[in-house]
């Protein structure tokens, strides 16, 4: 039997222990152990399990990932959250379909702060969908407005599925974080002019909100000031080149922590529900990359990288056709895991096919995240759809009925940026 056939019996094995609900490192780290005695033997095998994954993880770029775990957990547990939405719903409230627009846009500056799509799902369904209960939004527009605006935080910096890529494809963290910003407000926008469209058509999906003084207003803006300015600093050392990405985490966490210390916040027992949630997460983002080396390791020795990039770029079809089987093949994904062993699975088997084929290294990360975002709340799956169906009560089909206009702009927007890749790359390298 070929390596490469082997590889390929390897990714099959670990799809079905996945799905099976086996511990995703622990099947990344059996499944890359027994290849590898398979190919090159028990001690090649008991070598790479002991040294590979501690000469991969001993670097600076790792300790990004707790800086910026903590901090979107301090922000979870905290009020931040709750003056985002405030903030947004002020401002765009009055507008048809108003409150919705404010949810996506509350989304999307908490996805700026937590980079993660599960705690935007959990803090927005809390936030959000009693005061669209409380201006009669129809449930179908009001839970989609939640789950289509989570995803937006693995798009727009700081992200850990940027983080992730960053360090498996040996990329610009910080570039990467540049790249997704011009897309991630695209997304915004475009999500916001969807709800305006079908509000417009249908008015009883979404009646306007309430009306705010200019006096109100100004103590929303207030209320966020200090969390902008956090989310400028953190990204304005990183690009302008001030401090590590690790550091500018670092950073964050220290200025979450004192903007929930002023807001009098925090209490004992938060800080260390914060510390422990925050060594949890860490412990398994740290445990699934230990095992990704050692199956990173097996795919490699397998040939199977190779073989599927002399496929690709040996096939006569146009590099879009690929690209199309590609997005394909991530909505798809999408609907049935989650984003970190996605990319995990995924990246290290596609990524030197699409740099062979002439795509940009960092332009090709951001359509990776944007197709994983896509996939969340994509039918019949959709994971963020069944996060904010489970919270809200509400049948995840009727869910996925209001998801309709912002799945076609989320598509919208990434045919735009396929079209116009300078929407990703105009930032990153103009840095």
């Amino acid at each position: 039997m070929s390596t490469e056939i082997l590889g390929i019996i390897g990714v099959a094995i670990l799809i079905i222990l996945i799905l099976c609900k086996v511990w995703i490192g622990a099947a990344l780290a059996i499944v890359g152990f027994l290849g590898i005695v398979l190919i090159s033997g028990f001690d090649t095998a008991m070598g790479t399990l002991v040294l590979s994954p501690f000469a991969q993880l001993d670097n600076y770029t790792t300790t990004a990932i707790p800086m910026f775990t903590l901090m979107g957990m301090i922000i979870a547990e905290t009020s931040i959250g709750r003056n985002l939405f405030n903030f947004a719903n002020k401002f765009l409230g009055r507008a048809p379909g108003g409150v919705a627009g404010a949810t996506v846009v509350a989304a999307g500056l908490m996805g700026a702060i937590t980079g993660s799509d599960n705690v935007s799902c959990v803090i927005m369904s809390k936030l959000a969908l009693p005061e669209l209960k409380r201006y009669n939004y129809q449930d179908s527009l009001a839970t989609a407005s939640v789950a289509a605006g989570a995803p937006l935080a693995i798009l727009i910096p700081p992200s850990m599925a940027f983080i992730l890529y960053g360090m498996l494809t040996e990329q610009s963290v910080a570039s990467l974080f540049s790249a997704g910003i011009m897309p991630g407000i695209v997304m915004v926008a475009a999500f916001v002019v969807a709800i305006l469209i079908v509000c417009k058509k249908n008015p009883k999906l979404g009646p306007k909100g309430a009306k705010f003084s200019t006096k109100e207003k100004l103590e929303a803006l207030v209320g966020v000031i200090p969390v902008l300015i956090l989310f400028v600093i953190v990204l304005g050392s990183i690009y302008l080149g001030f401090c590590t990405v690790t550091e500018a985490g670092a950073i964050g966490s220290l200025g979450a922590f004192i903007i929930a210390l002023f807001s009098k916040d925090l209490n004992i027992k938060k800080v260390g529900k914060i510390l422990t949630e925050t060594i949890v997460c860490t412990g398994f983002v740290i445990f699934l990359l230990v095992g990704t080396y050692v199956f990173i390791k097996f795919i490699t020795i397998s040939k199977l990288p190779f073989a599927i990039t002399n496929i690709v770029t040996g096939l006569d079809v146009a590099p879009g056709i690929i690209l199309l089987a590609v997005a394909i093949m991530y909505i798809i994904l999408g609907m049935i895991m989650p984003q970190i062993p996605m990319i995990i699975l995924t990246v290290p088997l596609l990524y030197p096919a699409m740099m062979a084929i002439g795509y940009d290294p960092i332009w090709f990360g951001v359509f990776v995240v944007m197709m994983m975002a896509l996939g969340a709340v994509s039918p019949p799956i959709g994971m963020d759809a069944f996060i904010v169906s489970g919270i809200s009560k509400v049948p995840v089909m009727t869910i996925y009925k209001g998801l309709i206009p912002f799945i076609v702009a989320d598509i919208i927007v990434i045919f735009l940026c396929c079209i116009f890749p300078q929407i990703v790359l105009w930032l990153p390298y103009s840095m």
